[in-house]
């Protein structure tokens, strides 16, 4: 089994949680496993981590750090390699269709006669630059499309996203949606006590109540929403990166990019989770229903999502500006946020389990290679 992904752990990011989750389930459970991937974060090379073959290539990553795009430029050695591991393996799992991993996966799969899925993980991203949303569309009707054409199964994460891609290939009755899971003996609610320490631990206020927004900085995420939606009773904790320059409100604050261990306890540490993506519903939101948070979310189409469907959950017109007033309304309120934060831990923890999710993937891939 080859999972091809353009980033991995530790590099910070809901597909990056996904593809980790996936490939040492698989392996755990008796699957040969090896994920090829990018060296952001850490160094090239070819080695085992927590049971999984991990090789990775040299590239380059200035697209995410300038323009806020997550699209590594590879080196050339990126094509042998994946030829290398194409060769060897019996089906290739691809997380998303839009970078040079997959492109080159899908190639050597097809010159190779080895089957391939394709992991849904976002739909079209409504950039605030023009130009990346032409390219998105150029490459989206393109070399994506073709990637998905020739593909034996597509795994989107919601109705949503499968929407849109029956709409583009031949063969709809190849998309099978594959929602997200998450650990939830990891992301727990705290315990009588724990929050007040983990405050403490994460240098974070002691009294008052704390809204989480955690997620590149990037309009995506709609980070400049939520940056704007500072008011007296409550401060906004940002994981995801350093403070920006021209942020300057006290009410901000930031704890960078934080590796993905530490998320649980920040999630415990809080009061409110507050998420303003548009064309996506992140992983992020099952972290915080199973770490008992009450959630505000962006009326956007994708986060009308399994998940989100149930109680614990409030949608929110932010693009009208109501963010701010629904977070004074919901602080003010102590016990529908308890409330709220019961209903969703319980609704995640009965439905969405890593384990669930692994053995409807390992069904997949038995068709694949019937």
């Amino acid at each position: 089994m080859l999972h091809v992904a353009h980033h991995a752990l530790p590099h910070i990011g809901g597909l990056e949680t996904v593809v980790a989750a996936e490939t040492q389930a698989l392996a755990a459970r008796g699957w040969d496993v090896t994920l090829l991937t990018s060296a952001t974060g850490t160094t090239p090379g070819v080695r085992v981590e927590a049971g999984v073959k991990v090789v990775r290539i040299r590239a380059w990553n200035g697209m995410e750090t300038r323009f806020g795009v997550p699209f590594p430029v590879f080196s050339p050695r990126l094509l042998g390699a994946m030829a290398r591991q194409v060769r060897r393996a019996d089906v290739v799992h691809v997380h998303d269709p839009l970078y040079l991993t997959s492109w080159a996966a899908a190639f050597w799969c097809s010159v190779l006669r080895t089957p391939y899925v394709v992991h849904r993980h976002v739909g079209f991203v409504h950039h605030s630059s023009a130009v990346v949303r032409l390219v998105q569309w150029v490459v989206l009707g393109t070399v994506a499309r073709m990637v998905l054409e020739r593909s034996a199964a597509i795994l989107p994460i919601d109705e949503f996203i499968a929407a849109g891609v029956r709409e583009t290939v031949s063969s709809p009755a190849k998309v099978h949606v594959l929602g997200n899971a998450v650990d939830t003996t990891r992301f727990r609610p705290p315990e009588p006590g724990e929050r007040e320490r983990l405050r403490c631990e994460l240098d974070l206020p002691a009294e008052g109540p704390l809204v989480l927004f955690v997620g590149r900085f990037v309009p995506k995420k709609g980070f400049p929403l939520v940056a704007q939606a500072a008011g007296d009773g409550y401060r906004l904790v940002f994981v995801g990166g350093e403070r920006p320059p021209e942020t300057t409100d006290d009410r901000l604050l930031f704890l960078g990019a934080l590796d993905s261990s530490k998320m649980p306890d920040v999630y415990r540490g809080v009061d409110a989770f507050v998420v303003a993506s548009v064309g996506e519903c992140p992983l992020t939101v099952l972290e915080a229903m199973s770490s008992g948070l009450p959630v505000l979310l962006n009326d956007d189409p994708a986060l009308h999502s399994p998940w989100t469907a149930g109680p614990g959950v409030r949608f929110v017109d932010m693009a009208a500006g109501e963010l701010a007033p629904a977070i004074a309304t919901l602080v003010a309120d102590r016990p529908t946020m308890q409330r709220m934060g019961e209903e969703g831990h319980r609704h995640v923890r009965a439905r969405f389990s890593w384990g669930t999710h692994v053995e409807r993937l390992e069904a997949v891939y038995r068709r694949v290679l019937a």
